[in-house]
């Protein structure tokens, strides 16, 4: 008969859950604030930020003087959304005392490019010689002055000032021609964050 040997088991050691860090955003005083279910709303002086919030990453609290911003969990993917939101919070308190500018240069070597601001849409009309107009959308809040080859984006909500100059910059862009020639196009020249 075959002695039956004993199996060892080992005991596997579980770690102790990670608590995820929260962040905390300081309320300045005059702002008011909105928890709704998929947006965060600050107003200070007629001026309303709205941010929006993935509830399936974050939640956030108020408490007292200060917003709480925690990820639902751990992995980075949780962290990071937590992160950008507490960022946008930010740049949003600041632009209710500052104004964020970008200025872009229209540059043309071979057709004469014009730039239109029509509504809430953006019209570039010849570029490289093309007969159809290239356009691009004008994000809520933000003004586009043009003036000769210059063209002024400014507002109070920093992402979108900075998402509509993007936007212009990325309509010029040249495909499928040598960049080194055809330098036609849209480019972001200055920025006053």
């Amino acid at each position: 008969m075959v002695a039956k040997e004993k199996i060892k088991t080992k005991k596997v050691e579980t770690k102790p859950k990670k608590i995820p860090k929260s962040n905390f955003i300081a309320i300045p005083d005059g702002v008011k604030i909105e928890i709704e279910p998929k947006v965060l709303s600050l107003e200070k002086s007629n001026i309303t930020q709205l941010i929006p919030i993935n509830q399936v990453y974050i939640s956030i609290d108020k408490e007292d003087n200060k917003l709480k911003i925690t990820p639902r969990k751990t992995p980075k993917r949780f962290v990071s959304v937590a992160n950008t939101t507490t960022k946008l919070i930010k740049n949003a308190i600041l632009g209710f005392n500052k104004e964020f500018i970008y200025k872009l240069a229209v540059v043309y070597s071979h057709f004469p490019i014009t730039v239109k601001a029509e509504g809430n849409i953006i019209s570039i009309l010849n570029f490289l010689g093309e007969k159809r107009p290239r356009k691009t959308q004008i994000l809520p809040g933000v003004k586009v002055v043009i003036s000769g080859k210059d063209i002024t984006v400014s507002g109070r909500n920093l992402y979108n000032v900075s998402q509509t100059a993007g936007n212009i910059e990325r309509t010029t862009r040249v495909v499928g021609r040598d960049y080194r020639i055809f330098d036609d196009g849209c480019y972001i020249t200055e920025r006053d964050i």
